[in-house]
């Protein structure tokens, strides 16, 4: 008996849906692209529970007459191609005929169509894979697709399905790309009969850029073009002092299509080599426009890879584009100075300028060692300390042997007075016959009894207070502070739903976020550790760190992320000058809690040992 049999088409449908249809958002995705196929000027998508419950895309593109629709739902039924060569000419979005047979197999889905200039239109309905009757009913011109429970009859697929405000999160994304890539089109978004958003026709992509990311970004565009035999660059391209902790503000846009290439993130990524920090990434918006003959697009299921004919021309050609654009722009940011600059520049034109700057020296707290420790979980000690005494032959520094507290009134006196002299604390201290040291503002050398340790105090200091809030939120303690002035975080559509899906867990770490208005949330509550850090650059980072692989192991991955987001962004720096009874402290902790310190979050090392004999190997003493 034959072990090989051809599979039913209503397992073939099945598996071709969980290639091209992995969430709601790729369900409007597919139908967007045949509305955009059909001519549509106006688009509109309705959706229910996320999606979940129903997604209801309608067009007013061209329509299907009966016969059409009629094979609508069959596998690989398209009028995009009519023979194999077309595979190597495509202009369309669609061409495959995969979508809708997939959809209509792991849903209930029905299409209503009239096409242009005829009176009547049709409906046709289909449940997990079997077709029903066609039906005349009356129906605009244009097309209307209906997609009802999806994964009604798969369920491992169901419930790998998020939230609700996790999938319009994902949803508001692929309609914010075809909004960029199509600004002539009329794209909305309802979810529960509230409007997400609403995008009349524009006639220049930088108006839309500006509804998403805001008039501050679009003010700031820099403009890009390129036209070659065979290809045409232009778009966007935005400062370096505009930049995100990832690349998800690429977009990259090919002949109307939505693509990640690893060619032209090379060639992004040159473009602004030395011009952005580590780990952070550009902004920009490309539209390419290539000859189809020079371009394969059919390499993947969902076509967002695609496969150049010459890749090497094309990453020169964009990075040629990319660093013109760049050179000539002129364009600086704002320089922001803090509350002490600005008071320093000020005293220049003012007179009675000392006394003002002495009033917000206070203020702003920047006067004593004490407060500087609080802010980074380092509570300061108060009684004298005294400091070994150092030599010094330079003249514009001076030994000192006295308490802490004498030193900071000498600091703010020398504030006061506007003199040059500079005050050098001496950078090791000795308590308990243990040495140690600050080293370039960045690492601690501790003597331990049989030699020493090399410790990175961003590292050491990051595990602690991952330890310390993990504690906390364990013991259901409170750490975040009451905002006296809530702040307001406007957010583009995907990033607003996706901070709307964590609010539990941020709520677990301090964060008390809501919804206000269409794309904003208010902060009413925020950890003490991080008040040195705005609200909106924190989320960014959580939405930054967060990937899909996090949410799929749930709620324990997710809140276990935003803690070490959370122990890094309040963590002392590298290149921060430490006061020595803040490294006596964080030293005092590492010894309190010593079997989980020995990496941070990351996994780096905290600490380096090395051994007295090992030093005296390495020095031929043995």
């Amino acid at each position: 008996m034959s072990k090989i049999k051809i599979l039913p088409s209503s397992v073939i449908n099945k598996i071709a849906a969980g290639e091209v249809i992995d969430r709601p958002a790729s369900v409007v995705k597919e139908l967007i692209e045949n509305a955009i196929d059909a001519g549509a000027s106006r688009i509109d998508t309705y959706l229910e529970d996320g999606g979940r419950k129903l997604i209801r895309v309608s067009d007013d593109g061209v329509g299907m007459d009966t016969e059409d629709l009629a094979i609508a739902f069959q596998s690989h039924a398209t009028s995009k191609l009519q023979s194999a060569d077309d595979l190597f000419s495509i202009h369309s979005l669609g061409f495959r005929g995969e979508a809708l047979p997939s959809i209509g197999a792991i849903s209930h889905a029905c299409i209503i169509s009239r096409a242009k200039g005829t009176i009547h239109g049709a409906e046709i309905r289909i449940d997990g894979g079997v077709l029903g009757h066609m039906k005349e009913r009356g129906a605009p011109e244009g097309t209307q697709v209906e997609v009802r429970d999806l994964f009604f009859n798969t369920p491992v697929r169901k419930k790998f399905m998020k939230t609700a405000p996790t999938e319009i999160a994902y949803i508001s994304e692929v309609l914010t790309r075809f909004s960029l890539s199509y600004p002539k089109i009329h794209f909305t978004l309802m979810h529960n009969n509230r409007m997400v958003f609403n995008l009349p026709p524009v006639h220049d992509v930088a108006e839309r850029i500006g509804m998403f990311f805001g008039e501050e970004m679009r003010k700031h565009l820099i403009s890009v073009f390129l036209r070659e035999e065979m290809c045409a660059l232009s778009g966007y391209v935005v400062p370096p002092f505009f930049n995100k902790a990832n690349a998800r503000m690429q977009f990259i846009f090919l002949n109307g299509r939505y693509i990640k290439d690893s060619a032209i993130f090379r060639a992004i990524h040159e473009a602004y080599h030395g011009k952005l920090m580590h780990k952070r990434y550009p902004i920009v918006f490309l539209f390419l426009q290539v000859e189809p003959s020079e371009v394969d697009v059919n390499v993947h299921p969902t076509k967002i890879e695609v496969r150049f004919r010459n890749t090497n021309v094309m990453y020169n050609y964009i990075l040629s584009a990319l660093k013109e654009g760049l050179n000539k722009s002129t364009t600086q940011p704002a320089t922001i100075l803090s509350p002490i600059q600005e008071l320093e520049r000020e005293s220049i034109k003012t007179e009675g300028a000392d006394l003002i700057k002495k009033s917000l020296w206070e203020q702003f707290s920047f006067k004593r060692a004490d407060e500087l420790s609080t802010r980074h979980g380092l509570t300061k000690r108060h009684e004298p300390i005294s400091l070994p005494c150092e030599s010094a032959n330079r003249d514009d520094e001076k030994s000192v042997l006295r308490p802490i507290s004498k030193i900071d009134n000498d600091i703010q006196t020398n504030r006061e007075t506007d003199k040059e002299e500079k005050i050098r604390i001496p950078e090791g201290i000795m308590r308990s016959k243990r040495v140690y040291l600050q080293i370039h503002n960045s690492y601690i050398v501790e003597e331990t009894e049989d030699g020493l340790n090399i410790i990175d105090q961003h590292a050491l200091h990051e595990i602690i207070l991952y330890h310390e809030i993990e504690s906390s939120i364990r013991a259901s303690r409170s750490f975040s502070q009451r905002l006296l002035i809530p702040e307001l975080v406007e957010l583009n559509p995907k990033d607003f739903f996706s901070v709307i899906s964590l609010r539990e867990y941020l709520e677990s770490i301090g964060i008390e976020a809501e919804e206000f208005g269409q794309h904003t949330v208010v902060i009413r509550s925020f950890p003490q550790i991080l008040k040195h850090l705005n609200a909106k650059a924190f989320i960014e980072e959580i939405l930054a760190e967060l990937s899909e692989e996090d949410f799929l192991k749930g709620k324990d991955k997710i809140l276990s992320k935003l803690i070490s987001v959370m122990a890094c962004k309040g963590a002392i720096k590298a290149g921060q000058r430490l006061e020595p009874q803040e490294i006596e402290e964080l030293l005092e902790k590492k010894r309190s809690i010593h079997a989980y310190i020995h990496n941070c979050p990351h996994g780096r090392p905290t600490a380096l040992n090395f051994s007295l004999d090992e030093l005296q190997r390495q020095f031929k003493r043995k």
